[in-house]
């Protein structure tokens, strides 16, 4: 009937049809099934209202009205959520100022949500300006910033789940900016005059979106913890944690490869929080500030740990109210730059998690058989909200002053700490130099750019600790630590972070208890919460030193890309990156360009999609007087169409990547020219991706969103269980890490690999690779008979990066690995072979998240090597007589020959995060180059 109508009365009649009415549908049983169970006791939220604070003002619509079902009755999706926060927003114009800030992956609309008192948001491009000049004090006189003090708002921050599936802080957004756009308790409205409140309702909607169409489709109201609805319960494909790429947001805010993450970014850049509250879940009770050990260094010190027992007492004083449990200073804390805790924190703000512990399931049961119901844990969140606002409302000056002599500080341990500046050079890959550079821009740090060369009579080197007189070119990039952000630019860029030495030697007692247990003992796990190093120079394999000097220089402070900025190599610069042909655009005989670039990859496949034919030099070859080194792309003019000149300049410019076009294959003095037998047709390769059950979820996505994103790399994503059938659409296969022990000896992959096939393996499904049954390479894992195998909470395979050390037993045998967490060590290159094309260096720079290394292949080639002799831990924590011990001599890139095909197997996630650059090559070598050799 409905298509009998006009289009635009069908546009009416859908439009007339509410989330409400829908909603209601499904109502009456949601609500029946999350009644308290015989035997259960009272639930927390028993006695709690989200209405205890009022009057509220009759004409701001409370959530409920607009979605037709109480916030915690079930999963309200995006839309939904959109509809109720605008809703309160357009009825409180006097309260609200709504900003849109970005879109995600799948082209969601992000908004902040500013909120404080209407005399407040009259002014606000004038307050906004006084958080400018807070955030940047610096040339301003000691009365004005008295005067800016006295009169700006602290800004406080909520932050709804960034992991999509830790639902109750999403939920409790639309209850937050109900309470303070409609409240008219006399205390809210005088309090919202210092404060200025921002609401991110969501930082992941995509992964939420997931992850509650799947949890509304199957929730019964069960609390078992077999049921299909619980939180273990996700599909692989759901995985409502991650977001579209299935990046763990809260491990990307220093490296901001995610669009979400960039957006959020420029909003907390934009209004300067002062306090900041991530919501998530989920804890047994409810966990609130202070923050656990260790904490970084850099932010150490009187205003982060004051404001952290400041706003926990609040929290902990409101809890009390209502007799509920909550724990501080345990598992969750602020080393790792990178979590929507920490990178506040080192800006100045008091950067706080809140984990809840009642949801996603509509009801769950605790060990005690107790339920918590999925409301218990949105009122949580609400309450300690509110509490903190409150507490920093009440002190505002005071939180107002203390984020000022923060920034202050940074600027002048800046000038007199020990490292004064970090410089680093363009080399042979100036668009890996300048994504460094946009990295740290966008966290709003100030780079400078050379115009002139610089000397330091002192600069370390990142690479190899040498110490010495240096010069910089210019076109180098210069960070001065004397800067409002510093101490941000510092925990970013530290060589080797300095770790809590209390928190260090509690993990080294535990360490040594556990080698005095028996094999079958259960042991101390550690505290690691995350990676122990993360020095970018070394991550993006720039050349890079810090100096303990600043003499005078002369550069350009550059400015962050443009939203509209062109792209190079998938990446918005903020310099120009040469590329396209830079001479011989009418060259008779080829166009070559080196494999030291990233970029070379991007142009690779965009040649290889578009038809064109390439080859690759096996050795060094020489064009005319022109010296090339092996790895050498060659696209020669006689075997392509005449459209190859115009292409190839096209897509060079795009890639970053310097072409010549030469006239003659005719070497003047050397051996071997492009017509030479060393140069080898290369066939195009055709990727799978292998994902699903056995795999980690978040290795595949980094996988994904570098092929994808930054490579231009078209795939196939096929599941672990397809390894067992019909291969021959592809021809190389890449196996993230994971435990896809699942398929035994595989002797279908075996099969096609015999015929010719690639296959990558990573982190552990290396280590399946290595195994006795599997049998894929004469490689073994060290102590391979000790291991004791853990299970990843989240991903259901053996534990990946972001979990290894909640979740692996430590081993008691002294000559088993410890689990390593994320540390960095050199490994020794094989420069003959051809997975390191495009490396000159000897020595590279590897981090390691893992209790698995292994021995060296027998059959196969040993491409990388962890030394014998020289350096060989570079940064990050290691466990005393035990993982260099172990390291030493032991494999980190196997090449294993297998009938007419190839096993390139990685003892680390090599693409980790999406922000490891320097790695990405010997992958890129293996995909692009395997089906040839």
């Amino acid at each position: 009937m409905l298509r009998l109508l006009p289009r635009a009365a069908r546009a009416a009649f859908f439009r007339s049809i509410r989330p409400a009415a829908v909603a209601a549908l499904a109502l009456p049983a949601l609500l029946a099934a999350q009644a308290p169970r015989a035997g259960s006791g009272p639930r927390d939220d028993a006695q709690f209202t989200f209405y205890g604070r009022g009057p509220y003002r009759a004409a701001v619509p409370r959530p409920e009205s607009v979605l037709g079902y109480d916030v915690g009755a079930w999963h309200t999706q995006y839309a939904w959520q959109e509809k109720v926060l605008l809703a309160i927003a357009d009825a409180a114009r006097d309260r609200v100022h709504v900003e849109v800030i970005g879109t995600t992956a799948e082209k969601r609309t992000m908004r902040l949500f500013i909120v404080s008192s209407p005399e407040n948001i009259a002014r606000l491009d004038a307050v906004r300006a006084d958080l400018d000049r807070i955030a940047d004090p610096r040339g301003a006189g000691a009365a004005e910033l008295d005067a800016l003090a006295a009169r700006t708002p602290a800004v406080v921050w909520f932050a709804g789940s960034v992991h999509g599936d830790e639902v109750p802080g999403y939920e409790a957004s639309m209850q937050l900016l109900y309470h303070f756009a409609a409240s008219d308790d006399p205390e809210t409205v005088r309090l919202l005059k210092d404060a200025i409140v921002v609401i991110n309702p969501s930082s992941n909607p995509d992964g939420h979106e997931r992850f509650s169409v799947w949890s509304n489709s199957v929730a019964v109201g069960s609390p078992e913890r077999q049921a299909i609805e619980q939180q273990r319960g996700q599909p692989w494909s759901i995985s409502g944690r991650y977001n579209h790429y299935r990046f763990d947001m809260n491990r990307d805010v220093m490296s901001t490869t995610q669009q979400e993450v960039r957006a959020l970014i420029r909003g907390m850049l934009r209004w300067h929080p002062m306090v900041t509250a991530d919501l998530h879940g989920y804890v047994s009770q409810y966990y609130m500030a202070p923050a656990a050990r260790p904490v970084n260094a850099n932010i150490a010190g009187a205003f982060p740990v004051k404001w952290n027992e400041i706003i926990g007492q609040g929290n902990a004083a409101a809890f009390d109210q209502y007799g509920w449990l909550y724990y501080v200073r345990d598992q969750f804390d602020l080393y790792y730059p990178g979590y929507w805790d920490s990178w506040p924190a080192l800006t100045g703000a008091m950067g706080a998690t809140y984990e809840t512990d009642g949801g996603p399931a509509l009801l769950k049961k605790r060990a005690d058989g107790t339920l918590l119901s999925l409301r218990d844990g949105i009122a949580k969140h609400y309450v300690a909200s509110i509490a903190t606002f409150e507490t920093t409302a009440r002190r505002a000056r005071e939180r107002v002053k203390d984020y000022l002599a923060f920034r202050q500080v940074a600027v002048a341990e800046g000038r007199t700490g020990t490292v004064k500046r970090v410089v680093f050079a363009p080399g042979s890959d100036p668009g890996r130099a300048a994504e460094l550079a946009a990295m740290l821009l966008r966290s709003g740090i100030e780079v400078h750019r050379l115009t002139r060369p610089l000397t330091s009579a002192k600069a370390h080197a990142y690479a190899d600790d040498a110490v010495g007189t240096r010069t910089f070119p210019a076109g180098s990039y210069v960070v001065e630590l004397a800067q409002p952000q510093g101490k941000l630019a510092k925990a970013f860029l530290d060589a080797d972070p300095v770790l809590d030495p209390v928190f260090a030697k509690a993990q080294v007692d535990r360490f040594k208890r556990n080698l005095q247990r028996g094999k079958q003992a259960d042991g101390e796990g550690y505290e690691f919460y995350d990676i122990t190093a993360w020095a970018l120079p070394v991550a993006f394999g720039v050349d890079g030193w810090w100096t303990d000097d600043a003499a005078p220089m002369t550069g350009e402070l550059l400015a962050a890309p443009a939203a509209d900025a062109p792209r190079v190599n998938g990446e918005q610069l903020p310099v120009a990156v040469s590329g396209g042909v830079v001479d011989g655009q009418n060259a008779r005989s080829a166009f070559l360009f080196r494999n030291d670039r990233n970029g070379a990859a991007r142009l690779v496949g965009a040649l290889m999609r578009e038809g064109f034919r390439l080859a690759i030099a096996t050795e060094p070859i020489q064009t005319g007087k022109l010296d090339w080194p092996r790895g050498t792309w060659i696209a020669r003019v006689s075997r392509n169409d005449s459209t190859l000149a115009r292409r190839i300049d096209a897509l060079a410019r795009e890639a970053g990547v310097e072409v010549t076009g030469v006239n003659t294959a005719f070497p003047e003095s050397a051996q071997y020219g492009t017509g030479s037998e060393v140069v080898r047709a290369v066939e195009a390769p055709r990727i799978a991706l292998v994902g699903g059950d056995g795999v980690s979820v978040s290795s595949y996505g980094h996988v994904w969103w570098s092929l994808e994103k930054r490579y231009g790399l078209l795939f196939t994503p096929i599941t672990v269980d397809a390894l067992n059938g019909d291969l021959s659409a592809f021809n190389v296969i890449i196996l993230p890490n994971g435990n896809p022990s699942r398929l035994g000896k595989a002797p279908n992959l075996r099969a096609w690999i015999e015929k010719g096939g690639t296959l990558v393996t990573m982190a552990g499904a290396t280590e399946w690779a290595a195994s006795e049954n599997a049998n894929f390479t004469s490689a073994r894992a060290v102590g391979a008979d000790e291991k004791k195998e853990g299970k990843d909470a989240k991903d259901g395979v053996k534990a990946p990066a972001d979990t290894l050390f909640a979740v692996t037993s430590p081993s008691a045998n002294p000559d088993a690995p410890q689990p390593v967490p994320g540390s960095h060590f050199d490994v020794v290159l094989d420069r003959t072979h051809w997975l390191t094309y495009g490396y000159e260096q000897q020595r590279l720079t590897v981090m390691l998240e893992t209790d698995t290394f292994f021995k060296l292949s027998k059959d196969g080639s040993n491409v990388a090597v962890f030394p014998t002799t020289g350096p060989l831990k570079r940064a990050g924590f290691t466990f005393p007589d035990n993982t260099e011990r172990l390291l030493k001599g032991t494999a980190f890139l196997v090449h294993e020959k297998i009938g007419g095909g190839h096993l390139v197997a990685f003892a680390n996630e090599p693409m980790f995060r999406g922000w490891w650059r320097a790695l990405d090559r010997l992958v890129l070598n293996a995909v692009l180059l395997g089906p040839t050799f």
